[in-house]
């Protein structure tokens, strides 16, 4: 793989939050290693958090190194590198791939480093989300495919052996997603089965957090949420050391009730408690009954999620998006009530694939890697300068007139300031005619050069599907099915520690 590297300013495409963390907070090797010491698990909570994912593990082949970093868990000097993702069908876009591999390639990194302690990948499965249509749809070749079912509760339980009519679309047969969505009794467990194909061999733990033991080691957060409302209060309360704006909408409850097709939200009322689109009610009494003996029927909302992570794991970093980063900021006063540590978070790594086709056409049209990311119409507007061997724009000529008719306007107010108005109307007149005969030019000069206009349009669809990034769109198999060695040549391409847009010419 031939990379380039893009400032993520040159590209136009992040917030000012996200840039402004990416070069002050400047997360690092340096910052993780001080993590580690603000972590600390007994062994009990370790026994746990291995126990159950080996008890996840069960019905599942593993990797010796999904061994042995299961067996790592219960030591005093191992700590956990995680991501998350939404359950997408057939993984979804690129850039789901590229958060796991980046976690890999991060645990790898600091296990060369640091001899003296553990690091192991895991993949945090949102299995409880009931957002179905975030995960409905993938883009592969072109072409939209989406699954047409109208599923209630959450995600990880919907039966996938319903995505069998879109594997026969394919247009080719995946094995892959054959046998784990046809041979799965849920979702969640195909997603557990694919994602252990793809990543065990590189020792990624997948955990599904809805889970009644994990849960109940997180009962004392819920319980204080639901009646206490800590979370709210202090959303209240004024930070004025908080330089980052709110992403998300923090509730009085940040917790749903999850039954068989339901995930509904908590609400507090003057009788006690009831859950939202249901008969369901609770005294203050009965839902704290609830919490202690059924906890996993408490499903945590984003806020309550990211505690809920760092409760029940060593964890020391988190790999996310740029909206993930946001949120996972404005959090950090919560961490600090619940004396939770706030891991270290770094952003996921970021690409475009260029096959050579395409690399070829852009050096034909003499534009740089840094152009792509222009709007499409200034990027029309570089490729006709290029192309053409005409001055297009009037710039020059523009404001020679402009000049011009001030002259005149300075020379009639000494004789006759009633001109005025005139002279001003016509400067307005003429410019606007001038800007008219500019764009004739240039919409000629677009005929003469429209071979090249067109090879624009095929670069700008290929890395802009629909005019976004091609990782929010394409899918892996737009390159797996072809090269079965992609992730591979990208975990062993890419840097978590490089905060660069990566430009992959294939």
């Amino acid at each position: 793989m031939d990379i380039k590297k893009i400032k993520f300013e040159d590209t136009g495409k992040f917030s000012k939050i996200f840039l402004d963390y990416i070069n002050n907070e400047t997360p690092s090797l340096k910052s993780i290693n001080s993590k580690t010491k603000e972590i600390s698990f007994t062994i009990k909570e370790r026994k746990l958090i291995q126990n159950r994912i080996r008890n996840q593990y069960n019905n599942l082949k593993k990797s010796n190194l999904v061994e042995e970093n299961i067996n790592h868990l219960i030591e005093r000097n191992t700590f956990t590198v995680t991501t998350g993702h939404q359950l997408n069908i057939f993984t979804g876009p690129l850039y789901v791939i590229y958060k796991i591999a980046t976690t890999i390639i991060l645990t790898n990194k600091l296990n060369k480093i640091h001899k003296d302690k553990n690091f192991v990948p895991i993949y945090w499965m949102a299995s409880e989300d009931h957002d179905f249509d975030e995960i409905k749809s993938f883009r592969l070749f072109g072409k939209n495919y989406h699954w047409t079912i109208t599923p209630s509760g959450p995600v990880g339980d919907i039966d996938p052996k319903g995505l069998k009519s879109i594997l026969k679309e394919l247009p080719e047969r995946v094995k892959l997603f054959e046998n784990a969505y046809l041979k799965s009794r849920s979702l969640s467990e195909a997603v557990r089965i694919y994602i252990n194909e793809l990543f065990g061999k590189y020792g990624l733990l997948i955990l599904d957090p809805r889970d009644k033991e994990l849960k109940s080691a997180f009962v004392k957060i819920i319980e204080d949420d639901i009646i206490n409302n800590s979370i709210k209060k202090i959303e209240q309360k004024k930070d004025t050391n908080c330089k980052y704006k709110p992403k998300v909408n923090v509730r009085r409850i940040n917790f749903f009730y999850v039954k068989k097709n339901m995930r509904e939200r908590i609400i507090k009322n003057n009788k006690g408690f009831e859950v939202n689109n249901s008969s369901i009610k609770f005294s203050e009494q009965d839902i704290i009954k609830e919490i202690n003996q059924n906890a996993e029927s408490f499903s945590p909302n984003v806020i309550m999620r990211c505690l809920y992570q760092q409760t029940i794991l060593p964890n020391v970093t988190y790999i996310g998006g740029p909206s993930e980063i946001e949120y996972w900021l404005q959090f950090n006063r919560f961490f600090k009530f619940y004396k939770v540590p706030l891991p270290v978070l770094i952003p996921r790594n970021f690409a475009i694939l260029i096959k050579d086709k395409i690399k070829k056409s852009i050096d034909k049209l003499n534009i740089n890697f840094n152009d792509i990311f222009l709007e499409k119409s200034q990027l029309e507007k570089k490729v006709l300068k290029n192309q053409s061997k005409n001055i297009l724009e009037l710039t020059k000529e523009k404001t020679n007139i402009e000049k011009e008719m001030n002259e005149i306007l300075s020379k009639s107010k000494k004789i006759e300031m009633s001109m005025k108005g005139k002279i001003l109307v016509l400067k307005k007149k003429t410019l606007k005619e001038i800007n008219n005969i500019e764009k004739q030019l240039i919409k000629q000069e677009k005929k003469n050069h429209q071979n090249s206009l067109n090879e624009l349009e095929k670069i700008h669809s290929k890395l802009f599907p629909d005019n976004k990034l091609q990782e929010r769109k394409d899918n892996f198999l737009n390159y797996y099915l072809s090269d079965k060695n992609f992730i591979e040549d990208i975990i062993n391409n890419l840097d978590p520690l490089k905060f660069v847009f990566n430009i992959i010419l294939k």
